[in-house]
């Protein structure tokens, strides 16, 4: 080639070791699932606080009976003595790829998908169990805020492992 010439000579050396690492962070992504899991546990409890009662989806939870509130002494729903806030975990799945939120009381699914009365059979006095019907109160969930935290966890993370 006659003339002037450019010569453009790559060194990848820093890119593929970046790239090393980023492939490294996504086979091992349980450092961020466990900073998820976390941030979901910190707002589920928060939907819990006197000013949330609402799902995630921004709707608020169903009140309770005239029943139920003669017997609590109020209207405060999903929370008698603060356990099944209190009793909330996060875990992740065996292979690091997942994280749940939840929680192991048998009641907890009775209250996030609801039950009708006597769903689960009859007292010793052949009374239903429940005595009647539970409307759903989903206190599980993403809502869009924790949705743009995962977002930001996750580009957080990635953004660490690149440097």
């Amino acid at each position: 080639m006659a003339g002037a010439r450019i010569t453009i000579e790559l060194d990848d050396d820093a890119l593929r070791a970046t790239l090393g690492r980023l492939a490294a962070s996504i086979a091992d992504p349980s450092p961020a699932l466990a900073e998820i899991g976390e941030h979901l546990l910190e707002t589920t409890r928060a939907r819990f606080g006197q000013d949330e009662k609402r799902g995630p989806d921004g709707m608020p939870w169903a009140r309770n009976t005239e029943t139920t509130i003669a017997r609590k002494g109020r209207d405060n729903p999903l929370h008698k003595s603060g356990t099944l806030a209190g009793q909330l975990r996060y875990q992740l799945d065996p292979r690091g790829r997942a994280v749940e939120v939840g929680s192991n009381r048998v009641y907890a699914a009775v209250q996030q998908f609801g039950q009708p009365q006597g769903a689960s059979g009859t007292t010793k006095r052949g009374g239903p169990i429940p005595w009647g019907d539970i409307p759903p109160r989903p206190f599980l969930g993403v809502s869009a805020d924790d949705r743009e935290a995962i977002s930001n966890i996750l580009i957080n993370y990635l953004a660490k492992k690149a440097l």
